[in-house]
């Protein structure tokens, strides 16, 4: 995870978390939910901006776990086509990132969601 860190120490990122204080039991491969984690991150901080914010939250009820930023927002334009193959918003972007998340998440079994809220803040949930 260095790059994940030296990425959001330039930007000046702040993290934080809110956790329950129960840990639910949940089968997961751990290195593709690794993977899932980092590339959700990822794209949380190339959202933000310098001195953003992204909380990690989890919750029992129902088992599941919440990125958050306050990044630019997801257009309704652009959230049709997010997990399509290739598209991207980035400059060099391949598309391939969230698409992969979606696999790992749908091989799993787990229901997930990514939306831009009312009050400008940006979620991807997934449901264990």
């Amino acid at each position: 995870m260095p790059f994940i860190e030296s990425l959001a120490s330039r930007k000046q990122i702040h993290f934080s978390l809110e956790l329950t204080d129960i840990e639910p039991k949940v089968m997961i491969d751990s290195i593709l939910m690794e993977q899932v984690v980092l590339n959700i991150i990822k794209n949380a901080i190339e959202s933000v901006g310098d001195r953003g914010t992204i909380s990690i939250e989890t919750s029992t009820k129902p088992i599941s776990l919440t990125i958050v930023d306050n990044g630019e927002g997801i257009s309704e334009e652009v959230a049709i086509k997010l997990f399509s193959p290739f598209f991207s918003t980035k400059p060099n972007g391949q598309g391939i990132g969230l698409l992969l998340v979606r696999e790992i998440l749908l091989k799993h079994g787990y229901k997930f969601s990514l939306a831009t809220g009312e009050d400008g803040l940006t979620r991807f949930t997934v449901f264990f």
